[in-house]
């Protein structure tokens, strides 16, 4: 019974990993520069949490608070920009999200579900702090969406070394807990505990396929689409070089770079 405790925890926090395949490090050297807030209305580029550049429904530039009067040529360049951005960007954001909130939620309710109420809020600050920490690469809030600067091989690195080491933690507290709860409600009522089994391990098993199943979704969203991410990166990248060569004031805010320069 233990043991498939353990494997079911470590099934759900899994699921905060949905950058695990490699392809996509390997083949994708594009950055994000600058930090982006994207909403309905305009896109907003951030650097040290001020804006610098922000555009406006797809046709209109500013530039540190200053409208830049524009061409047709130079508006469309900016809209086809903007609209590249709009698409990408948030569905990465998105997948990222959904993944890291499946996780969260399958590892609260095995806790829950397992040791009840008391045991889960003990657990509760973990979780909080481990989801801060992954807001500060990209967050999501109704139609609003941020994602900070980084590589994109970057995401790779940061969801299967850096992030799996601190969910591997907080795993591990998570079952000692549990296992602690349970060895007390054993002590108080061996039988009541012994005749719980049947109902917890369907409970465990049907939670591991739900999880599992998630998992496989998930990961395989974003693998199927990065190269295709890549390649429109690569395209937007070429399109901002074109906006600057005609707003040389943009030449300052480089949002896309492609160091491997393919």
């Amino acid at each position: 019974m233990v043991h498939k405790f353990f494997i079911i925890l470590l099934i759900a926090g899994a699921t905060l990993m949905p950058f695990g395949n490699k392809s996509f490090a390997n083949e994708c050297h594009i950055r994000l520069e600058l930090g982006l807030l994207i909403s309905p209305d305009h896109i907003r580029v951030m650097e040290r949490g001020r804006t610098q550049v922000q555009i406006n429904h797809d046709t209109q530039l500013f530039i540190r608070g200053e409208m830049i009067e524009l061409t047709d040529q130079e508006r469309f360049l900016l809209k086809e920009f903007s609209r590249g951005l709009r698409k990408e960007l948030p569905e990465i954001v998105t997948i990222a999200m959904d993944s890291m909130d499946l996780g969260f939620d399958a590892l609260q309710k095995v806790i829950t579900g397992l040791a009840g109420t008391d045991v889960s809020q003990e657990t509760q600050a973990q979780f909080l702090y481990l989801r801060n920490s992954l807001l500060k690469r990209f967050s999501r809030s109704g139609d609003n969406f941020y994602i900070a600067p980084q590589g994109m091989d970057e995401l790779d690195e940061f969801f299967s070394d850096e992030l799996s080491s601190k969910i591997s933690s907080v795993v591990t507290d998570s079952l000692n807990v549990m296992l602690g709860a349970m060895g007390q409600a054993y002590r108080r009522s061996e039988g009541a505990v012994e005749g719980q089994q049947s109902d917890l391990d369907d409970s465990v098993n049907e939670l591991t396929n739900n999880v599992e199943q998630a998992l496989k979704y998930n990961a395989n969203r974003l693998a199927q689409k990065a190269e295709a991410f890549c390649e429109r990166f690569k395209t937007l990248d070429k399109i901002e070089a074109r906006l600057q060569n005609q707003i040389p004031q943009l030449r300052k805010y480089d949002i896309l770079s492609n160091p491997g320069g393919d």
